[in-house]
């Protein structure tokens, strides 16, 4: 392999201009991709091969896309799953069973779904999403959601009730008991 020397002065001065051009107006990953794309020019210009850079045109492309990966926000503008509703319906039993209005139970949980990402029900008459979160929980109850929503239903039901009595709202108000994607405690 060949071996070139880089300007190691000149890829300084321009990593500086950028960040001071850019440092008050921009979020650092933003800052962070355009000084990686700096890098890779000055790379590639010093004669390092596309395949050699590769590593760092995909570690630009996650940091542009904000640090996330493809799978972590794979559900990202699509509806959410028959087993996520039927958990968070369970929530919502549990949230009236302990005083919550069903309308403030639903809200509460849609709050919750749309801060990490989760789409409300696509199908239901009402624009709001926690009416539509509503009306498929009364679809699950009056035995119209699929075989997989009504297992899932049953079986995460199951699982809040061996959460000791006096614990159980507040574990499911301080967690997402619902994301299957977090890990369990052993």
């Amino acid at each position: 392999m060949q071996s070139t020397a880089i300007d190691t002065e000149r890829l300084e001065a321009a990593l500086e201009a950028v960040q001071k051009a850019l440092a008050s107006d921009v979020p650092p990953m933003t800052l962070g991709a355009k000084c990686l794309g700096i890098v890779i020019d000055h790379l590639r210009e010093d004669g390092i091969s596309d395949e050699a850079l590769q590593p760092l045109s995909e570690l630009k492309t996650l940091v542009e896309g904000g640090g996330t990966s493809p799978e972590k926000n794979r559900r990202k503008n699509y509806p959410p799953s028959d087993a996520l509703l039927a958990r968070v319906s369970a929530i919502i039993d549990l949230l009236v069973k302990a005083g919550y209005e069903e309308s403030e139970a639903a809200q509460t949980m849609m709050r919750r779904l749309f801060a990490v990402g989760v789409q409300p029900p696509p199908k239901g008459g009402d624009a709001r999403g926690w009416r539509r979160l509503l009306e498929w929980r009364s679809n699950l109850l009056h035995g119209l959601a699929s075989l997989e929503a009504k297992t899932e239903y049953e079986d995460f039901t199951k699982e809040l009730d061996e959460i000791p009595a006096g614990e159980r709202i507040k574990v499911v108000l301080d967690s997402n008991p619902w994301d299957r994607r977090r890990k369990k405690s052993a």
